[in-house]
């Protein structure tokens, strides 16, 4: 009887944790995607940059401060939003970590 209750406890704990566990892996590849784009997005800068060096038609509607402009913002919202993602991955560590201890002592008594 009671070796059946230390099992249910540890499927239950299996199961928050995966919950708790694919929360957060949701939330790191969302920071990878965020980094990802940022570091796009910089090697877009400096491609338009290489092309900036000469003499270029944009420069008569000032065209290089309207690219840095948009570079500035777009590269300014993408770190807040991976700052943003960051801070709701570390807040979610803790919680990760107490349903995998959880689940390490329910799967311990379950075997004993």
């Amino acid at each position: 009887m009671k070796h059946s209750k230390w099992a249910q406890l540890t499927k239950l704990s299996d199961l928050v944790f995966d919950a708790v566990a694919q929360k957060f892996a949701k939330l790191q590849e969302e920071e990878a995607r965020l980094k990802h784009q940022r570091s796009r997005l910089a090697e877009m800068n400096a491609d338009a940059l290489d092309a900036f060096k000469s003499v270029h038609p944009s420069h008569q509607l000032d065209g290089d401060f309207h690219w840095q402009t948009w570079v500035g913002n777009n590269a300014s919202r993408l770190g807040q939003a991976q700052a943003r993602a960051r801070a709701l991955s570390e807040m979610h560590k803790p919680a990760l970590r107490k349903a995998f201890g959880r689940k390490s002592v329910l799967r311990d008594l379950a075997n004993k």
